[in-house]
C-alpha cells in the first residue's frame, strides 16, 4: 500500500510530466518566434528553459526528493513569466499566463506552499502590469486594473478551494480504505501503512516496538448458538472494548475474521505484555450482553517485539502468530510473549 504521502507525490508527478512536455514544446517554438521578433534574451531563456525541462523530466522519474525538483522547476519557469511581461515589446496578451501561476502552484506544491508561491508571483505580475500598460485614460485604467487583479484573486482563491477539497477527499477516502466496515478499527491494509511508520522511528530513536496478535476464544461457537448477526455484534463489542482500554498512540486493527492486530510503541517488553495480559482479564471479566443474554468472551494472544524477534512486519507477525497458537494449544485465555522464559510461561497469565 502506498502512504498518503507517496499518493501525493505520484499524482502531482503525473501533473509536472504534462508540464513539463508543454514546457518543452513551448520554450523552442516561442524562443523560435522571439528569434524572429529579435528579443534575443527573452528566446534564449525560453529556448534554454526548454532543455532544462529535459533535464527535470530525467530526475523526477526516480528521485525521492519531489518536491526540491519541482521548486527548482517553479521558480525560474514564474520568473520567466515576469521577465516576458516586462520586456519591452511584449504583449498585455502575456498576463493569460501569469494567471496560471495559482493552478500550477497548488497541483505541484500543494496548498500551503502553493499559497505562497501564488500570493509573491501574482502580485509581482500584476504590478509589472500595471507599471507597464496602464494609461492616462482613468476610467480605463482603472477598468483595466480592477479586471486584472479581481481575476488573479479568483484564481488564487479558485485553486485554493480546490486543492483544500481534493486533500480532504484524499484523506477521506484514504482513511475508509484503512478502516474495517464492520467494527470501525483500522484493517489490515492500515496495520501495513503505519508499521511503515512505527519501524522507522523505532529503528531511529531506538525505542521499543510491540506487535500483538488477539484471536477471540471459541468464538465459532458464538456464531453456531446465536447466529452471525450476534457474532458481528460481539466482534463490535470487543473491538470498543479493545479500542477503549488501549493507548491512543497504538493501533488496533482487525486482522481477518476474529483476529486483532496492535501495535504498541515505546513500551517496553515487561510493560506491554503486562498491558496485553491486563486487557485479557479485563475483557474475561466483563461479558457480551444481547437481547439480555450474558456471554462471556475470552482472548488468547501472541507477542512479538521488534529487533528481538525481527524487522520485517511479516516476520513479526509470524512469530506473533506461533505464540498465538501455543496459546490456544495450550488452554486458551491467556498471552504469551515467549515460551521458554519463566516471567511469561502460559499458565502464568491463565489466572
Amino acid at each position: 500500500m502506498l502512504s498518503d504521502f507517496d499518493q501525493n507525490t505520484q499524482y502531482r508527478r503525473k501533473v509536472l510530466q504534462v508540464l513539463l512536455l508543454i514546457t518543452f514544446i513551448g520554450g523552442f517554438v516561442f524562443g523560435l518566434i522571439n528569434i524572429y521578433r529579435e528579443l534575443y534574451t527573452l528566446a534564449f531563456l525560453e529556448v534554454g528553459y526548454g532543455l532544462f525541462s529535459l533535464l527535470v523530466w530525467r530526475q523526477i522519474a526516480k528521485t525521492t526528493n519531489f518536491q526540491f525538483w519541482v521548486i527548482s522547476y517553479l521558480f525560474p519557469f514564474f520568473s520567466i513569466m515576469m521577465y516576458a511581461l516586462s520586456v519591452p515589446g511584449s504583449s498585455q496578451s502575456i498576463f493569460v499566463w501569469i494567471l496560471t501561476i495559482p493552478v500550477i502552484s497548488y497541483l505541484l506544491l500543494g496548498k500551503k506552499i502553493g499559497f505562497y508561491f501564488s500570493i509573491v508571483f501574482m502580485t509581482l505580475g500584476i504590478s509589472i502590469f500595471h507599471l507597464k500598460f496602464m494609461t492616462d485614460d482613468i476610467p480605463l485604467s482603472i477598468t483595466v486594473s480592477l479586471n486584472v487583479i479581481l481575476s488573479g484573486v479568483l484564481m488564487i482563491a479558485l485553486a485554493h478551494v480546490y486543492e483544500r477539497n481534493r486533500e480532504k477527499n484524499e484523506e477521506r477516502l484514504m482513511q475508509l480504505a484503512g478502516t474495517d466496515k464492520l467494527t470501525g478499527l483500522a484493517n489490515r491494509m492500515k496495520l501495513i501503512d503505519v508499521y511503515a511508520s512505527a519501524s522507522e522511528y523505532a529503528k531511529r530513536h531506538n525505542v521499543p516496538l510491540t506487535i500483538v496478535l488477539f484471536d477471540l476464544d471459541y468464538f465459532k461457537k458464538i456464531n453456531d448458538l446465536y447466529g452471525h448477526h450476534v457474532g458481528d455484534a460481539a466482534l463490535c463489542f470487543v473491538a470498543d472494548f479493545l479500542k477503549k482500554h488501549t493507548r491512543k498512540s497504538d493501533l488496533l486493527a482487525r486482522f481477518g475474521g476474529e483476529e486483532f492486530a496492535l501495535i504498541m510503541l515505546a513500551s517496553k517488553p515487561k510493560d506491554s505484555f503486562q498491558q496485553v495480559d491486563s486487557l485479557r482479564k479485563k475483557l474475561m471479566n466483563k461479558p457480551f450482553i444481547y437481547n439480555k443474554k450474558e456471554i462471556n468472551i475470552t482472548l488468547s494472544a501472541g507477542i512479538s517485539y521488534f529487533g528481538v524477534d525481527g524487522t520485517d512486519l511479516d516476520d513479526l507477525l509470524v512469530k506473533a502468530d506461533e505464540r498465538l497458537y501455543f496459546a490456544k494449544e495450550n488452554g486458551r485465555n491467556r498471552v504469551v510473549a515467549d515460551v521458554l522464559a519463566d516471567n511469561i510461561e502460559p499458565s502464568n497469565s491463565a489466572k
